[in-house]
């Protein structure tokens, strides 16, 4: 799953910035670019870490850890950065409301990555929790690029539902595995992400409501 998280990345983000960055047509705050690099250097951590487990070279694997804490720190407070940049400046484009809400779940988004990967460090001696808290964080991650194929893909209806409903089926794709393999789900995918499906539930029935737009008003001043 985690190289297949990486191809995710790379088609999703093809179209809005690698293609263009080859083209030397992309242009973007300092932000952007490293906020990009940090998402990146997460699913090369996550490959990294999955590999040094399989092949039990666990002492490595917790050694690396604490890059994992940087990445995912540098993570959330580039990604505040970068949807604060985005909505103000879609805004200033003519943005509408959906451009206004979408700036509250794009924290909530930063925020749910931040605990899982912080539960996931507080479970690290539970190795089957552990392994699986950090799946959901990299899931939750992918939103963006799943949310990009729409330029790939522009005849899909409700892109914004669709593609962020597919994100999250790849919790399935996880708990089919446990099935199989342990004949039973983890309680990690039941309960947590059950809840990390309903955080997003909720983020696309609520995106255009008062709450929402006056929580962002708010936010952004």
């Amino acid at each position: 799953m985690a190289y297949g998280f990486l191809v995710i990345a790379v088609v999703g983000f093809s179209t809005t910035f690698f293609v263009p960055l080859a083209k030397g047509a992309f242009r973007a705050p300092p932000v952007i670019y490293v906020h990009g690099a940090l998402l990146f250097g997460w699913l090369l951590f996550f490959i990294a870490q999955a590999t040094l487990i399989r092949k039990c070279r666990f002492l490595t694997h917790r050694q690396l850890g604490i890059a994992g804490v940087v990445l995912s720190v540098g993570i959330v407070i580039s990604g505040v950065l970068v949807g604060l940049h985005a909505t103000r400046r879609d805004l200033a484009a003519g943005g509408d409301d959906f451009v206004l809400g979408q700036f509250v779940n794009i924290l909530i988004e930063m925020f749910l990555f931040g605990a899982l990967v912080a539960a996931a460090i507080a479970f690290r001696r539970h190795g089957e929790s552990h392994k699986r808290l950090l799946l959901l964080a990299t899931i939750s991650a992918l939103a963006p690029a799943w949310l990009r194929l729409r330029h790939l893909f522009p005849g899909v209806p409700e892109p914004f539902v669709t593609f962020s409903l597919l994100a999250d089926s790849l919790l399935l794709v996880a708990i089919a595995r446990d099935w199989i393999s342990l004949k039973r789900v983890h309680p990690v995918y039941i309960w947590v992400g059950g809840t990390m499906v309903l955080v997003h539930v909720v983020e696309l029935l609520a995106i255009t409501s008062a709450p929402w737009l006056q929580l962002s008003r708010f936010l952004l001043g």
